[in-house]
């Protein structure tokens, strides 16, 4: 019973979310334009990982703004979770957060160079394609698709 909400979310995530991408990316494997390929799998990354990380963000705004009606008998607070986050002594409970200094997050900093499709050098290659196509950035995920093929093609993979 305790878990009724959070598997719902789940199920409302993979049906209204990830299930689309995942059909997208089979699709795609299907036509044989992706062979799971390092290559092609930093291509993937390349193209669709700003969309993608839209929707999730988007996906992620819903959740947190969307309000948690009140449940009779349940100790669960009710409203929207970005509210009962911030604000719980309203709801209740306590901020256990505390402040962390610059200097103490540095400790954990790892030095990488960051790498949208994990690999610097496929990075900058497919960067140098992008450049000499005049291709921009995608925005959708028909454009990622199309951005994808050509850059595919381009590099001849």
């Amino acid at each position: 019973m305790a878990n009724q909400r959070i598997e719902s979310w789940w199920s409302y995530f993979r049906k209204q979310r990830s299930q689309f991408w995942m059909d997208l990316m089979s699709d795609l494997r299907e036509r044989h334009l992706f062979n799971g390929s390092h290559e092609h799998t930093c291509l993937v990354r390349f193209v669709f990982l700003g969309v993608l990380q839209g929707d999730l963000d988007e996906c992620r705004r819903k959740w947190n703004t969307h309000t948690i009606r009140p449940v009779r008998l349940s100790r669960c607070p009710s409203g929207k979770p970005d509210v009962i986050y911030n604000l719980p002594h309203r709801f209740g409970g306590t901020d256990c957060g505390f402040p962390v200094s610059q200097e103490e997050l540095g400790q954990f900093a790892v030095e990488s160079t960051y790498s949208l499709c994990g690999d610097a050098q496929l990075q900058a290659y497919f960067e140098d394609l992008q450049r000499q196509s005049g291709l921009v950035q995608p925005l959708t995920w028909e454009s990622c698709v199309e951005s994808y093929i050509r850059l595919k093609n381009m590099a001849e993979m």
